[in-house]
């Protein structure tokens, strides 16, 4: 008999645990049919002097439900199972709070006392442990971008959006291309997740950025720094995670149907973008559905129109879920395509790259008394094309990837002050290539991985501990146009972390977390050979490659506080067999492009972090960024290429309160310094004299200064939210370090540019 195939278990896995699970989950009384283990949790929400507070946003993380306070400061979650949970509150001119609570399954009451903050304090995290914390208590450097902010801070790509915050930077080759890095590392080593399931859509070399949508995002959560131990391979340097809003239910009140529109156009490349969201829910079951759209002319530098640097992307997302009081289920689907055009040496050409990335997914929660066990199950979808202009539909390079996910976690009962999550993950990846030319050969990857993550907090302290085992299998096809003969690999990895987090004061605490991250090789470092256009270079993989395993140390200050929030750290990640490509000084004569080999060796990472925001008057707000990273080859002793140099931003904003005809308006200036890099590898340096015909490249220090304005007009029951953003407002020219074209073009940075966005609910 034939084995079953990891797909197909990965495919039936959810399936056999609700079988399994969902009879023994809850119990149901004949006469009503409701389930007996079931009751409702509500309360109040005030003020430091009792006064209610209407509006504020109240969830039971654990069960993704949300709702609002009412205008006496009332909330209810009915049918709510028996079970432990993490009770969010948040609301604008308070500090958000959480609150642990155990429920019995009978009726209960949590009221909820809030205290005024003049800053817009984030609420929790999702992604750096298995329970929801706030940013204080976070064992690791996390930053989340949110509500407002992330509204403002809307760009074509995902490493764009996040360009304020200390610590990321943007790998671009252009409009739409944007490859986050964190701490100096990019590609690979930064995995990127929707809602906390990982995407495989950048493993091709730097100039491939992830196809994902944050227009219609919640929030996004950025780790800095390892998180192997929950995600596995690809997280040594990061994790960003995009989350959607929880899907609305209604039970215990009427059902409705409600939905958001966004619209915004920027001037300088005449770019034209919205979102629409469309949701409801009846009882208890909830729906959703999304659209996006984009689209750009060339952009405009401050002293010409640089060529072929348009973009497109469309994409939409459904989701439908049910909630009772036997847990919960839900199920995804979103298509991104996106067409982006490269700007070349040469300004007649006209090189494109279209993108297709599809996303399915299944989620199962179900409460077992104060544990719990949920069941993730996607699937994924990647289909990649290069053309050699935007007239040919002769495909030059073609990728198309196909990936299998299945992670299961089991949040156990609290045992004393620990509380953790035993998990297990899957995952299986297709890669088949097509076109004219060929890059890396077809393959398959199995890989599985099985972790424990507990965290305890007594008193003062805030401990947390993980280990994590996997197994990662790769079976390449054979390929003669590329010289690699059929074969197999197998990496295992042990990895680990301990966080200790200690509380100074109410609003103060220290945190020390040192923990263990590695990436497996992928096929493209293994086996590719031959012409790569989008790093101008012809490469050749190393078969003898080992897996990248890093050590990272992290220690900070952290102040929360009504008027002022500070985080100020320091890291040193040393990774040892870092894979890296070194010029042969040989030409490939059919290209004209310089042969490049990949090789290893010990790197070291060491630099610092900060962000303050600081409220003197209720009115003024305060804030800015710093960060530098200093890369370094441990074997070679030479600079590790393309780390970002130190940078700086600062923003001052002036706050408006509720009118009666202008709500909540704003202006702000503020910018960012971006100092010169004077630390070059040979391998760079090279590079760059080739491309400046021996004159040799010189990074330039550079300020861009911004401004913003914004209100809120009262449209009947609802707001229409205008924001106003002039990027770039002295025109200066530029040219990020960061960026893939600098060597294509002179000073390719974006000039002036006047963003306009309107938001508006019904």
């Amino acid at each position: 008999m034939r084995a079953p195939s990891l797909r197909g278990v990965l495919g039936t896995l959810p399936l056999l645990l609700v079988l399994v699970i969902a009879p023994r989950a809850a119990t149901a009384d004949p006469s009503t049919g409701n389930h007996t283990d079931a009751g409702a949790l509500s309360g109040r929400v005030a003020d430091t002097g009792g006064v209610p507070v209407s509006g504020a946003r109240v969830s039971l993380l654990e069960l993704r439900r949300t709702t609002t306070t009412d205008s006496t400061g009332q909330y209810r979650f009915g049918n709510v199972p028996v079970g432990r949970y993490s009770l969010s509150v948040a609301q604008i001119g308070f500090a958000p709070t959480v609150r642990r609570v155990v429920f019995s399954g009978t009726d209960f009451t949590v009221d909820v006392t809030l205290r005024p903050a003049a800053i817009e304090l984030s609420a929790v995290q999702v992604t750096a442990t298995p329970y929801a914390t706030s940013a204080l208590n976070t064992p690791q450097p996390i930053a989340l971008v949110a509500q407002e902010t992330l509204r403002q801070s809307q760009a074509p790509s995902l490493a764009e959006t996040l360009r304020e915050v200390a610590g990321v930077h943007d790998l671009s080759t252009g409009v739409g291309v944007g490859k986050p890095v964190i701490r100096g590392l990019t590609s690979n080593r930064v995995l990127v997740l929707d809602d906390g399931q990982r995407l495989e859509t950048q493993q091709w070399g730097d100039e491939h950025a992830p196809n994902v949508e944050t227009a219609t995002a919640d929030r996004i959560e950025v780790i800095r720094g390892p998180a192997s131990v929950l995600y596995g391979s690809d997280a040594i340097g990061g994790v960003i995670n995009v989350v959607p809003k929880e899907l609305p239910d209604a039970i215990g009140r009427p059902g409705f149907v409600r939905g958001s529109v966004t619209a915004a156009y920027g001037t300088n490349n005449q770019m034209a973008d919205g979102a629409m969201s469309l949701e409801g829910a009846s009882q208890g079951i909830g729906f959703r559905g999304t659209l996006s759209g984009r689209t750009s002319q060339d952009v405009r530098t401050p002293s010409y129109l640089l060529w072929n640097s348009g973009n497109q992307a469309a994409g939409g997302s459904a989701s439908i879920g049910a909630r009772g009081s036997w847990g919960s289920i839900a199920a995804g689907y979103s298509q991104r395509n996106e067409k982006i055009q490269l700007t070349d040496e040469d300004p007649a050409a006209t090189p494109t790259q279209r993108m297709v990335t599809n996303h399915g997914r299944v989620d199962l929660t179900v409460p077992l008394g104060n544990a719990r066990l949920e069941v993730s199950s996607g699937y994924e979808r990647s289909r990649r094309r290069e053309f050699e202009d935007d007239t040919t539909t002769t495909v030059g390079l073609g990728l198309l990837s196909q990936t299998y996910l299945t992670d299961v976690h089991y949040h156990h009962a609290p045992l004393g002050a620990l509380q953790g999550v035993l998990g297990v993950s899957g995952l299986r990846t297709t890669f088949d290539k097509f076109g004219e030319e060929t890059l890396i050969p077809n393959s398959r990857v199995n890989s599985a991985g099985a972790y424990a993550f507990e965290q305890a907090e007594t008193g003062r302290w805030n401990l947390s501990f993980g280990a994590r085992f996997d197994y990662r299998h790769l079976d390449v096809q054979n390929d003669t146009v590329l010289g690699v003969a059929a074969q197999q690999r197998t990496w295992n990895s042990f990895t680990g972390n301990v966080g200790v987090l200690y509380h100074v004061a109410e609003p103060v605490a220290l945190v020390l977390n040192v923990g263990r991250g590695f990436r497996a090789p992928s096929s493209f470092d293994l086996f590719s050979n031959g012409v790569h256009e989008g790093t101008v270079a012809f490469e050749r993989g190393n078969p003898n490659l080992k897996t990248e395993t890093s050590l990272n140390t992290d220690i900070g200050l952290r102040v929360q506080s009504g008027r002022l929030v500070l985080e100020m750290g320091g890291f040193l990640n040393a990774i040892q067999d870092f894979i890296y490509t070194v010029p042969t000084g040989t030409v490939d004569s059919a290209s004209g492009f310089q042969i490049y080999d990949v090789t290893q060796g010990d790197a070291r990472l060491a630099g610092f972090e900060g962000s303050v925001q600081y409220h003197p008057t209720p009115y003024l707000h305060l804030q800015g960024t710093a960060d530098y990273v200093h890369g370094q080859n441990a074997t070679t002793n030479q600079p590790l290429p393309s780390m970002p140099p130190f940078r700086a931003t600062y923003t001052v904003r002036l706050e408006g309160g509720q009118g009666t005809w202008l709500q909540s308006p704003y202006f702000s200036i503020g910018g960012q310094t971006n100092a010169r890099q004077t630390r070059l590898d040979p391998a760079e340096q090279q590079f760059f004299a080739d491309a400046f015909g021996g004159a040799g490249y010189q990074s330039q220090a550079y300020t861009l200064v911004d401004v913003g304005l914004g209100f809120g007009l009262p449209v009947g029951a609802r707001t229409m939210q205008f924001d106003f953003s002039l990027r770039n407002a002295f025109n200066r020219r530029y040219a990020d370090f960061l960026s893939r074209i600098k060597t294509n073009a002179v000073d390719p940075g974006q000039g002036r540019t006047l963003v306009a966005r309107v938001t508006t609910e019904f």
